[in-house]
């Protein structure tokens, strides 16, 4: 197991009921949920959001509030959750993404006497530190379980004042059904995913190809992802020559045939907590080349399954792709196979395992 998990507690000896309220992304939200799909002690999974999950999950049940601006999302949300626990028999509020979502749902959780788990998965944690972030902190505070994506990032809450037996490391977890190591030649030297907007950075990773093309060497690089900086990505690209190099492939629901394809995952971003993509890429043994930023320094350490690189420092990430390069490639090799010694720790078990805990009984 995980060096970063707890040992197991005792579960429940009946099924449960779980409402969650969050505002992610709905791809993101069903990988989270899945976890608890998973886990046989829960029964029925209430997701109260602005618009509807697709149900592919069979313990699925949608409560929409519809979409509007924050403070009438706010109030919809909050009448919202006390409506469902005011007629449905509900045994914890799981609030991801704190600020501000997560926290009115406890509130109201609080009201009802009914347990609540917050979890810190990206931003929120950024967020909560903030002078005028104080109500978000009491409900961190006040919250029966806290999770978050890895160790830094718990010691961070408790400084906070969140008592430290209530926290739980939840990392992302990954299908390994899914997302398996490929033999044979790669299609692109690197693929990195996400949304391409400013906080990844990813014109550091074009403008990184750029100083390895003027010294002789091309890689290739696939761009999985939308966002707003697209047009910019491509005039980077344009200007700097690198037409051949870099592809641009857009949202895909295949995201893990193009993984496999790769050597290395590249992730520069100013800021995350841990990204799906990474563990993913992780899983199918694809040596990641990451910014520490958020809890990322917990699963990758620089020069045993990885390379750490600073931020916005285009020279030193092209430097070290250099050397990943260099002498046939046996730095690059030695990484994957200790990422592959690994491969179990990123998986479904693990995580399912750590919800198994935090909704065993409280004490």
């Amino acid at each position: 197991m995980n060096p970063l998990l707890a040992n197991q507690v005792p579960s429940p000896s009946r099924r449960l009921t779980v409402l969650c309220a969050a505002k992610l992304h709905k791809n993101q939200l069903e990988r989270h949920l899945e976890l608890l799909e998973r886990l046989e002690l829960v029964e029925r999974i209430i997701v109260v959001r602005h618009e509807p999950l697709p149900e592919r999950l069979s313990k699925l049940e949608n409560v929409s509030f519809g979409a509007g601006n924050l403070a009438r999302s706010a109030i919809r949300m909050l009448q919202s959750v006390d409506e469902t626990l005011q007629h449905r028999p509900v045994d914890w509020v799981l609030g991801l993404n704190p600020v501000p979502w997560g926290a009115l749902a406890a509130l109201v959780a609080r009201r009802r006497k009914v347990s609540t788990c917050l979890s810190l998965i990206g931003r929120d944690y950024l967020q909560v530190q903030r002078p005028w972030a104080l109500p978000f902190v009491q409900a961190l505070r006040k919250a029966d379980r806290v999770t978050t994506t890895g160790r830094s990032m718990l010691d961070g809450v408790v400084k906070l004042g969140v008592a430290k037996e209530r926290t739980f490391i939840l990392p992302h977890s990954v299908d390994l059904e899914r997302f398996q190591p490929q033999v044979g030649p790669a299609e692109y030297e690197i693929v990195s995913v996400g949304q391409l907007i400013a906080r990844k950075r990813m014109d550091v990773l074009v403008r990184a190809l750029g100083l390895l093309r003027s010294r002789g060497i091309q890689l290739r690089l696939a761009l999985l992802g939308q966002g707003p900086e697209e047009a910019k990505l491509r005039a980077l690209v344009s200007e700097l020559g690198l037409e051949q190099q870099v592809s641009f492939l857009g949202y895909r629901d295949d995201v893990e045939k193009v993984v496999a394809k790769a050597r290395l995952f590249a992730l520069v971003s100013a800021w995350e907590g841990v990204p799906f993509a990474l563990m993913e890429a992780m899983a199918s043994g694809v040596v990641p080349v990451v910014t520490s930023v958020g809890t990322i320094g917990d699963w990758v350490i620089d020069g045993k399954n990885g390379r750490i690189v600073p931020v916005d420092d285009a020279a030193r990430l092209a430097e070290v792709l250099f050397q990943l390069q260099a002498d046939g490639g046996k730095e690059l090799e030695a990484l994957r196979r200790s990422l592959l010694e690994e491969r179990e720790a990123f998986g479904l078990a693990r995580g399912v395992e750590v919800w198994r805990r935090i909704l065993s009984p409280l004490r």
